[in-house]
């Protein structure tokens, strides 16, 4: 599963890369926030996967961790160039910290359960 996760956000990777190249409306703020988001989110799902958190904690995340990769995924697409009043921003990184704290949640209690 871990190696699912790394070729698929590799793919991804080059896959956003090339239509940043491509397409000249993709901004290339955008088109390297998305890869930042990407990366940070294949660098959870495989820490998810390699982590010694109980497997329905890791079940339970994985479908919590793709629609929100999805969210914060589109979201980076309509970014706007300022970090000033970018709400788009905003709603990114709390959804990032929002998924550090529920693996650190799930780690904390996967010990006693």
């Amino acid at each position: 599963m871990k190696n699912t996760f790394i070729y698929s956000g590799i793919l991804m990777i080059l896959l956003n890369s090339c239509i940043g190249l491509i397409v000249s409306g993709y901004d290339i703020f955008n088109w390297l926030f998305n890869d930042a988001i990407i990366f940070i989110n294949m660098t959870l799902l495989v820490y998810l996967t390699i982590s010694n958190i109980k497997e329905g904690f890791k079940f339970g995340l994985s479908f919590v961790f793709i629609p929100l990769f999805i969210l914060q995924f589109i979201f980076g697409v309509f970014l706007e160039n300022s970090f000033i009043d970018n709400w788009f921003l905003i709603v990114i990184s709390i959804s990032i910290f929002c998924q550090f704290g529920l693996l650190f949640i799930a780690r904390s209690l996967s010990k006693y359960a």
